[in-house]
């Protein structure tokens, strides 16, 4: 059992007061990261947790780590990308199957993990007008469970004279307008958030993002909403509120959502779809 040493600071008394939480640690165990994305590569990061307050996660490249979609087994290639090492396919994620992953490692215990394909969200009639400050698009949502991650970026021509994404930008639902998002509205503008859709199920609605500068006419936008797993969507929400109430000794604390048995991390299926926008 380790112990963090929490340094809680009373500015009202000009005190310094030390708190101590004891946080479980079950051993050292094996973690995955991926989330796969259909018609793409699959990229799965493999490292050795750590006790709390580690900052340093180090890399297990010598890992067994195998990698199912339905029936078929993907051939993994380790790879360093950005001083980061991962185990990459050679061969891009097919759709309409179930993902099965396995990771051994010499001293720790095997690990699994599964999940599928969420479906690719439909988003249509952008709109953004220049000197205001709100953009549109239509969401329609099929009848049963979806989850959804929204994303507003800016876009710039490449090279090959192609729009590319560039810096994400800060938004937030508009209130006069997104009455499906009312536990999402709030004053803070925001790069991502994170919605499921209970109270829209199989419906057609407007989005409205409230952007935090001024549209510029002639400047890209692009809409970016990507389709999440039951497991994906758990994940991004639990970590959210760790990030959210990190440093805060008040507030107990949360585990992120995991489905990788016997070890941490998550695999995940995630399915994107993007609008671009010019601003008139």
């Amino acid at each position: 059992m380790k112990r963090w040493m929490l340094l809680l600071m009373v500015a009202a008394t000009a005190c310094e007061k030390v708190v101590e939480m004891d946080v479980p640690y079950d051993g050292d165990r094996i973690v995955v990261n991926s989330f796969i994305q259909p018609d793409s590569a699959v990229y799965i990061r493999v490292t050795r947790s750590q006790p709390p307050g580690g900052a340093v996660f180090p890399e297990i490249p010598n890992a067994d780590v195998s990698l199912m979609a339905g029936s078929t087994k993907l051939p993994l290639q380790w790879q360093v990308i950005n001083g980061k090492g991962y185990f990459v396919s050679q061969t891009p994620a097919p759709k309409n199957v179930e993902y099965n992953i396995k990771v051994t490692a010499a001293g720790l215990d095997t690990v699994t993990a599964k999940d599928t394909l969420p479906r690719q969200p439909q988003i249509s009639e952008p709109f953004g007008q220049a000197g205001g400050n709100r953009v549109k698009f239509v969401l329609k949502d099929l009848p049963g469970w979806d989850a959804y991650q929204f994303r507003l970026y800016r876009g710039v021509m490449s090279p090959a004279n192609q729009v590319v994404l560039s810096e994400r930008l800060l938004y937030r639902f508009d209130p006069s307008y997104n009455n499906n998002f009312t536990d999402l509205i709030a004053e803070n503008y925001r790069e991502v958030n994170f919605i499921a859709d209970q109270r829209f199920d199989g419906s057609e609605i407007t989005v409205v993002m409230q952007t935090k500068n001024v549209n510029v006419k002639g400047e890209i936008l692009i809409l970016e909403v990507t389709g999440l797993t039951q497991d994906a969507f758990k994940y991004y929400k639990t970590l959210e509120l760790q990030t959210t109430n990190d440093g805060n000794p008040l507030v107990d604390l949360n585990r992120v959502h995991s489905n990788v048995n016997k070890g941490y991390g998550i695999l995940a299926g995630v399915n994107a779809a993007r609008l671009q926008l010019e601003i008139k």
